[in-house]
């Protein structure tokens, strides 16, 4: 069962990769995917508008924030991109790009600069998408900000279902499709709020089973027996 899981895992990662949008293409883009600040600033004092977007809505703020360009990013922002402004696509804000991409200076900078940490995109957090990321740095940046870890997301998934689960079958672009053990992860957020529970859900047991799977003994032994007691 496992090996036809990890197969069906692949195959959807190697369809999901051809549809991921192609890199940057408009000059300040391009300029700031590069972390390129001088080149950033010049274009703008040409006359580039700092929330211009591309043919897939993006803009310069949200490229730099992918590729953790936080000197390109400075100066956009410094002229005046929306650091919550939404992608055409998928309804992505630069938050979201930078947690997608695990890019923890992009993420402490954006929070700094106004970003949203509840801003979602169809019901998914930027706290649910950092949640499945072995390294708990844009758990913690997020908590810190005022991200709200009780949020019911899709299917029920919560902040530690997520941890949990690993993120196993959430993500259908560049991830691992498995999950994987994010005990330092799962630790953060009850760290931050003694009350988590892994909700009542389909997600919430899933989360579980999905832990056990991958042999996450540590992380089972942390949330066994808390699904659906107390606050989700």
């Amino acid at each position: 069962m496992r090996r036809v899981l990890v197969s069906l895992g692949i195959g959807a990662s190697l369809i999901a990769s051809h549809a991921c949008s192609p890199g940057p293409a408009l000059p300040l883009a391009l300029a700031a995917v590069r972390n390129a600040a001088d080149r950033v600033r010049a274009l703008l004092d040409r006359g580039a508008a700092a929330d211009e977007r591309d043919t897939g809505g993006i803009t310069p703020l949200m490229w730099a924030a992918r590729s953790d360009a936080v000197d390109a990013m400075a100066v956009l922002l410094d002229a005046g991109a929306d650091p919550n402004a939404r992608d055409a696509r998928h309804r992505w804000t630069p938050l979201l790009h930078a947690i997608h991409r695990r890019q923890v200076a992009a993420v402490r900078l954006l929070l700094d600069r106004g970003a949203d940490p509840n801003l979602a995109a169809g019901r998914l957090t930027p706290l649910m998408m950092a949640a499945d990321d072995p390294d708990p740095s844009n758990v913690r940046a997020l908590l810190a900000h005022g991200a709200d870890p009780h949020v019911l997301g899709p299917g029920g998934t919560t902040a530690l279902a997520q941890a949990v689960s690993g993120g196993a079958f959430t993500d259908l672009t560049d991830r691992p499709l498995f999950g994987g053990c994010r005990v330092e992860t799962v630790r953060a957020l009850l760290a931050h709020d003694a009350t988590l529970r892994l909700p009542d859900t389909f997600a919430g047991r899933q989360a579980l089973w999905w832990a056990r799977f991958n042999g996450c003994e540590e992380v089972v032994r942390l949330v066994e027996g808390l699904a659906g007691r107390g606050k989700s």
